[in-house]
């Protein structure tokens, strides 16, 4: 009818959280905490799912007038920070597992299976390149013990790596 009326919200993934059964959590759109990089008019996004597995991805190529859906991509992360490097490499940093970075050289087509450079459970982080293919990340630094106990307040200092793009 033309957008006059919409049906109730539709689980697109039976998220599910820790301590929580498949399905539960009801109404979950999946999708938070987006990053970007613009090629030209085409912009990709990698947005952090909330409760599912992989990373969702979205592309526009009329400088974010208009998107296609989002799709998974082929490794999970959640917490990400993204940059695109004067080679042209897509870097994304994320929490799970552990602190990792997966890139893309091919303008986020394809992903390599990701490098772990931390064991870090959160992340958070910021990415940026210091010099051509040379990046700084930085990312939360936590003491949690059992880390799916949030309220505990340990918080130690940010961490940060150096790392070049081989």
């Amino acid at each position: 009818d033309r957008g006059q009326t919409w049906s109730g919200p539709i689980d697109i993934d039976q998220p599910v959280a820790h301590r929580k059964e498949r399905g539960s959590i009801q109404g979950s759109l999946d999708l938070t905490e987006t990053n970007a990089v613009a090629m030209g008019n085409t912009v990709m996004t990698m947005t952090r799912p909330v409760y599912g597995a992989g990373m969702w991805q979205s592309w526009s190529h009329d400088s974010g007038a208009t998107w296609d859906a989002a799709a998974r991509t082929s490794f999970p992360g959640y917490a990400c920070s993204m940059t695109r490097t004067s080679s042209g490499a897509i870097v994304l940093a994320h929490r799970f597992p552990g602190y990792s970075v997966n890139i893309s050289r091919d303008g986020g087509r394809n992903w390599d299976a990701g490098t772990i450079i931390d064991w870090q459970p959160w992340g958070q982080g910021a990415l940026i390149e210091v010099e051509p293919d040379v990046l700084l990340v930085t990312y939360m630094n936590t003491d949690l013990g059992d880390w799916h106990n949030l309220v505990k307040t340990d918080i130690s200092p940010l961490l940060s790596q150096r790392f070049r793009i081989t």
